[in-house]
């Protein structure tokens, strides 16, 4: 008989890698749709708290969804014209760069030009191709409109989604029981990814603020910009803060001088050790911490199912998975083995 058991989890192991295959595919090719229902999902859940505030205070649901939902088109717009701003004061600025390129690339050639590093050396790794980079700019404000639109399908989801969340509770009662113990079960499944974006959204805006200020008392051009963009990178796991670091000391190089990027380059270290090793856990327990190797994998994962923007929604999106999988018996298993061992929360 141990022969048909083995053959029988084999084929049942088999399967369930073919069906999370199969999901992982149709999810690549309905990216878009999944897409604007994963962040809809998001900001859903980052509502919730501040409409169970606002309904403290009194308000009906559809007066407390109405605030939620102007609070993010306040938002969304602010970033939006923060964009269109700052492409504008950087297309603008254009000519004063190239010629502040010149003169940086000039006094960088003193300095190590007797280690037999040569001008057309430094001047291929260091200038920018100037015209492509203002072409990218006005890309950026020509797909506006595109923007708006998927942001549109976004609120109005997100908008009916807050209305429903009143009634879920009710509708887990009747399909499971008042006594069966899975309507509690969903509630902390829910209460754990709700737990983990906000303290992720307090961090990043911590860790965003810090930067931005740092930039903008150094004299940076665009300081609010890039503070603005350390919050919204800083969603993707260890290379989010490079990637918007990287043109913010680029900048502090030309306007201030090699002094300035080392600064800029200085305080991003402390700001993120401080932020990550202090700010974080202030915010929350150490069963927050997700695994280096799973955050990793998750990103290059999400990233070839959902395009670009899977690298915003790898890690959020890996917590409600885990938070799902964690919140049944049947699957316990599956977060065990990928490191997240407390049977009470979802290990973030």
């Amino acid at each position: 008989m141990k022969n048909p058991d083995r053959i029988k989890n084999l084929l049942y192991t088999l399967s369930f890698i073919a069906l999370i295959f199969i999901i992982l595919v149709g999810m690549k090719t309905a990216a878009y749709f999944v897409n604007i229902m994963l962040v809809s999902l998001i900001l859903t859940l980052l509502g919730i708290p501040l409409m169970r505030w606002l309904k403290k205070a009194g308000l009906s649901d559809a007066l407390a969804v109405t605030l939620i939902i102007g609070l993010y088109i306040i938002c969304i717009f602010g970033f939006l014209f923060l964009i269109y701003e700052s492409a504008y004061v950087f297309v603008s600025r254009l000519p004063a760069y190239e010629s502040l390129l010149e003169e940086r690339l000039s006094q960088l050639m003193d300095i190590i030009g007797g280690f037999g590093i040569t001008g057309d050396m430094i001047g291929s790794v260091l200038k920018p191709d100037w015209n492509a980079i203002s072409k990218i700019a006005l890309g950026v404000i020509a797909g506006g409109s595109m923007i708006a639109m998927n942001l549109f399908f976004i609120l109005v989801i997100t908008c009916f989604a807050l209305l429903e969340v009143p009634k879920v509770s009710s509708r887990l009662v009747r399909v499971y029981g008042e006594n069966s113990g899975k309507v509690e079960s969903v509630r902390n499944v829910i209460s754990n990814i709700i737990k983990w974006l906000v303290v992720k959204t307090k961090t990043n805006v911590v860790l965003g603020a810090s930067f931005g200020g740092l930039l903008y008392v150094l004299g940076v051009d665009m300081a609010i910009f890039w503070g603005l963009m350390a919050v919204i990178l800083s969603y993707i796991p260890y290379v989010g803060l490079i990637i918007v670091a990287i043109p913010a000391i680029f900048l502090a190089w030309l306007q201030i001088g090699i002094w300035g990027a080392v600064v800029v380059i200085a305080g991003i270290c402390v700001i993120n050790a401080v932020v990550e090793n202090f700010v974080f856990s202030k915010f929350a327990a150490d069963s927050f911490q997700i695994p280096p190797l799973i955050v990793i994998v998750t990103l290059i994962l999400w990233s070839w199912v959902l395009g670009p923007i899977g690298l915003f929604l790898s890690v959020p999106f890996t917590v409600i998975i885990i938070a799902l999988l964690h919140g049944s018996e049947d699957t316990k298993w599956i977060t065990i083995l990928l490191g997240f061992d407390d049977p009470e929360a979802v290990k973030e």
